[in-house]
């Protein structure tokens, strides 16, 4: 079964689709379409995957290997093309959904910050019960907390000013 140019392209461009956070999702697809047919020699498409794996850059690098494979280079760019679309549109969209969104993350952005920073004290708590911290270090991140959550603290500053507010303590004790 010959596999047409156009069909390398639309085949690995719906399948990206698939591939949020990776690139497994036209692996299925291709496996399905052209080596559970035939299309594409097993041995192939597993080295294809191996390299594209192995290779840095986004998994979904081995879609260009299955496309030489099945069209030559001709195949190779066209797997390319339908990849690069794929992410160009969903970047597109992405970015559009947040400008549109982004009077509404605006308002929340403050309160997430103490949503945060609860979440860190609830998760840090059965660690920081055991230490029995006095009132004024209990106290003490309280005003490092306020701080970062009203006053948009820059985190380098908090952790720099952690480590030296730690080695003062372990001197003076």
């Amino acid at each position: 079964m010959k596999v047409g140019l156009f069909e390398v392209f639309l085949v690995t461009a719906l399948s990206s689709l698939f591939s949020i956070g990776g690139g497994n999702g036209p692996a299925a697809v291709i496996q399905d379409r052209w080596v559970g047919t035939g299309a594409l020699d097993p041995g192939l498409f597993a080295w294809a995957l191996a390299l594209g794996y192995l290779s840095p850059g986004p998994k979904a690098g081995f879609l260009a290997g299955v496309g030489y494979y099945v069209h030559g280079v001709t195949g190779a760019v066209a797997a390319i093309a339908g990849i690069t679309l794929t992410a160009l549109c969903g970047s597109a969209a992405v970015s559009t959904a947040y400008r549109k969104l982004e009077p509404a993350i605006a308002r929340v952005s403050l309160p997430a910050n103490f949503v945060v920073a609860g979440m860190i004290i609830a998760a840090a708590w059965d660690t920081a019960l055991p230490l029995h911290f006095s009132a004024v270090e209990i106290g003490g991140v309280a005003v490092v907390a306020l701080a970062v959550g009203i006053g948009d603290l820059s985190p380098a500053i908090v952790v720099l000013g952690a480590a030296a507010c730690g080695a003062l303590w372990s001197l003076a004790g």
